[in-house]
């Protein structure tokens, strides 16, 4: 498999209670899936907060470690609309926004929806 870049985070808010499972139509699986759509057998994944149980307040979001990490890379791409939010609170405006893969998301049930922002996702990573 050939790789677009190796220069690429994703981002996602902090993580579920929920153990990470391999089953058909998890998120963790889908977004697998997305990855071999994009040809990226390699990326990094940060989550904006590792606490479970945070408030989604900016004021409690250690921004130090998070811009530390984000400045390495030169594509990052944002699991929904609120990670972007944030993005773009700590100043990193030049990123790309992928639906959240998580079967709660109702934007991932239109397939055309989610190929289209894939293609996108392809161009802004091949820029």
């Amino acid at each position: 498999m050939s790789s677009l870049k190796h220069d690429t985070i994703f981002v996602g808010l902090n993580p579920s209670r929920k153990k990470i499972s391999s089953q058909k139509n998890t998120a963790y699986i889908r977004w697998c899936e997305w990855l071999d759509y994009l040809r990226l057998d390699r990326v990094t994944f940060i989550n904006l907060s590792y606490d479970v149980d945070w408030d989604f307040k900016f004021s409690s979001l250690d921004r130090t470690f998070i811009c530390t990490n984000l400045e390495n890379y030169s594509k990052i791409v944002a699991w929904g609309d609120r990670v972007s939010g944030f993005l773009n609170r700590l100043g990193f405006r030049d990123h790309f926004v992928v639906p959240h893969p998580s079967g709660l998301n109702r934007k991932i049930n239109d397939h055309k929806y989610v190929f289209t922002t894939l293609d996108e996702c392809k161009e802004y990573l091949n820029e």
